[in-house]
């Protein structure tokens, strides 16, 4: 009886040992791995606040250009005279060229843009939009 309880006992320490030794290598790798995870957080809010901070850098870089954009002086404006567009110098006064199109046919958006004096930077975008716009 005796070598039986001996034998329980030791049997009982070693799983007690083994289960212990389990717990607390299990404790220590999560540990270990928490702390490597809390790096990569710490690590990953750095970069998120370093893009967040370029971004607004280039959108204050944008908006800076935005705002010093030069206006571009137009040699042309297109005006609506009798239905049908007509091409004016910049002055408004001196006709450049009539055309055969129609204001009533053209983009609603457009129409308004000519009543109010649609303006052409150069040569090459007139010859464009009437291109675009004969018939």
């Amino acid at each position: 009886m005796r070598k039986t309880c001996s034998i329980r006992l030791l049997l009982f320490g070693i799983l007690f040992t083994a289960v212990c030794s389990l717990v607390l290598g299990f404790l220590m790798g999560t540990r270990k791995n928490w702390n490597s995870y809390e790096q990569r957080i710490s690590l990953l809010q750095e970069k998120n606040e370093s893009l967040l901070s370029q971004q607004e850098a280039l959108e204050e870089e944008r908006n800076l250009a935005e705002s010093l954009n030069v206006v571009e002086p137009y040699e042309y404006i297109l005006l609506a005279e009798d239905g049908y567009v007509a091409v004016y110098h910049a002055d408004k006064k001196t006709l450049f060229s009539s055309t055969d199109i129609l204001i009533n046919r053209l983009p609603e958006d457009l129409q308004n843009e000519i009543m109010n004096g649609k303006c052409i930077s150069n040569e090459e975008q007139l010859y464009n939009f009437l291109e675009n716009y004969s018939s």
